[in-house]
């Protein structure tokens, strides 16, 4: 068998296991808190847009056109919409089957979007690297488990990748085709979340940079680079119904919302409950570093170190030389320069507009595959230092151990931590604050007790009723929630509260009250079920 054919077999095989993996396992993960506001908000999307059609709307989501403006003001309704249209075209009734249908379509479009990051990077490097950063990609925990569920942050890193694939092809390559796609694609991810105007911006600062004393360049290449602009505001105003009403009023309004979204919730960094809107400058640093398979954390400070010395030895060259008008030497350079500048000042203009984060760093997710990116980059210098062949004698093993992890620790691979978050992760960070392995323990709940209605109190923050939705229709009935500690059979907790150590409130539940089951990742306890006394 030829190279190339082997090559194309093993990408090929890739793609098909994962694809297989992710349609046997979508519905082995539980509901995050977020999923129910989600689907509402594209019902109600769905309704004022019938309104508008002069149709009949759907009962059961109530309209408010306030409701609809704050939800859209920070998502919009691109993923939410097509969906709520196909829960109704075929008439989807029931929560368990309407919510899978959810996560079988986050991961389809992961997947997706997994095939432009493999040929985005097959556009900067060889095939076999292009293999390995597509293998980071995948065998990352919290996103992998992040893409069946997480309706918000990894459909927008999704089609963030997606967009970036056409917004490089574009500034390589300055053609109205290009510019088509890169418009289209930039709205959709704009659309899904206005942070995604970050690749548009890209486009025009590079037009600009080249543009700078080269009035031939600006001359040849302005009219694609106006009607890239024209297509994008035209696609991001057709696919967000919010903009429809005063498109430019609600767009900045929408800007401005989302660069201080205020929520006052509680965080548990650090061993301590903060304050959301005043949490520490490095806890995106923190987070990043900590939740990151710490090789790639490696290869990524290795890669960064390697563009920024290439930047400053162009920067200086192109001051001391007439002859040198850019800081890059050729598409590769440009390439690299792209993604640092992305992931390096996304992260300095989250830090710097203090923007409320929480639930760990996923609205961060949007620049992970910055990280991978470069990381493929420090990855391939240490190759021309070593070889190919040794540099996989570390690779593989680390890549088996935490594909190993992340199959013995299924459904529950979003609470991956690396070696640097230390000993007693518990103690000092935040576990399972989705509630995302409630749906488990309810089914467990079902499957062990005799009772024909079992109480439950809820001990933690924690929506568990949100979960009844992915329990099977004929046994929801069985489940009652209380108010009263005393009068419940059994006691629930994801160890999310707002306040007081979880470790020190769990030791003191264990104290009062007998352990039924326990959900543990390395040790630490996700979820409890207490048998009442």
């Amino acid at each position: 068998m030829k190279y190339q054919n082997y090559t194309n077999l093993i990408i090929l095989l890739i793609f098909l296991f994962f694809l297989i993996t992710g349609i046997v396992i979508f519905d082995d993960y539980g509901i995050s808190w977020d999923e129910h506001f989600q689907r509402i908000d594209g019902f109600i999307a769905l309704n004022s847009i019938r309104e508008l059609l002069s149709l009949e709307t759907y009962e059961g989501f109530n309209h408010s056109d306030q409701r609809f403006a704050d939800a859209a003001k920070i998502y919009g309704v691109l993923y939410n919409l097509p969906l709520a249209v196909i829960e109704k075209a075929f008439s989807i009734d029931d929560s368990k089957n309407y919510f899978l249908i959810r996560h079988l379509a986050n991961f389809l479009i992961f997947y997706i979007s997994t095939i432009f990051f493999y040929l985005l990077l097959k556009k900067r490097f060889s095939t076999k690297l292009s293999i390995i950063g597509l293998i980071f990609l995948i065998l990352s925990p919290r996103i992998f488990a992040d893409s069946f569920y997480n309706n918000k942050d990894l459909i927008f890193l999704s089609l963030f990748i997606i967009s970036i694939y056409f917004t490089v092809n574009f500034i390589n390559q300055i053609t109205y085709a290009n510019s088509f796609f890169a418009a289209l694609t930039c709205a959709f991810a704009t659309d899904v979340r206005i942070i995604g105007i970050i690749a548009p911006l890209i486009i025009l600062f590079f037009f600009f940079l080249e543009a700078a004393g080269n009035k031939r360049f600006f001359i040849k290449y302005y009219i694609k680079i106006v009607s890239f602009l024209s297509l994008y505001i035209f696609f991001v105003f057709i696919f967000w119904p919010y903009l429809w009403n005063d498109p430019l009023v609600n767009f900045f309004n929408t800007l401005k919302i989302m660069s201080s979204y205020s929520w006052s919730g509680g965080i548990f960094y650090l061993g301590e409950y903060v304050n959301a809107l005043n949490l520490p400058w490095h806890y995106p640093i923190v987070w990043i570093l900590i939740s990151t398979p710490i090789l790639y954390i490696i290869l990524f400070i290795i890669g960064s170190i390697l563009i920024f010395s290439k930047i400053s030895s162009n920067f200086i060259n192109l001051t001391n030389s007439s002859s040198s008008k850019d800081i890059w030497n050729n598409n590769n350079e440009k390439t690299d320069l792209i993604f640092i500048i992305i992931f390096y000042f996304t992260l300095f203009l989250i830090i710097k507009l203090n923007s409320t984060l929480y639930g760990g760093w996923r609205h961060l997710y949007f620049i992970y595959p910055c990280l991978i990116y470069i990381s493929v980059k420090g990855l391939e210098f240490i190759i021309n230092k070593i070889s190919f062949k040794y540099t996989l004698i570390f690779t593989i093993p680390f890549l088996i151990f935490t594909f190993l992890w992340m199959v013995q620790n299924h459904p529950y691979q979003f609470i991956y931590f690396n070696k640097l978050a230390g000993k007693n992760v518990e103690n000092k960070f935040e576990l399972d604050y989705w509630g995302t392995s409630n749906k488990d323990v309810l089914d467990y709940i079902l499957n062990n007790s005799e009772e024909r209605i079992i109480k439950i109190y809820i001990l933690s923050s924690s929506p568990y009723e949100y979960s009844l939705s992915l329990i099977d229709k004929n046994k929801r009935g069985r489940i009652a929630f209380v108010d009263n500690q005393k009068d419940a059979d059994f006691l629930v907790t994801n160890h999310y509260y707002q306040k007081g150590n979880p470790v020190n409130v769990n030791n003191k539940l264990k104290k009062e009250f007998k352990i039924f089951k326990e959900f543990k990742v390395d040790g630490m306890p996700i979820n409890t079920i207490f048998k009442n006394n």
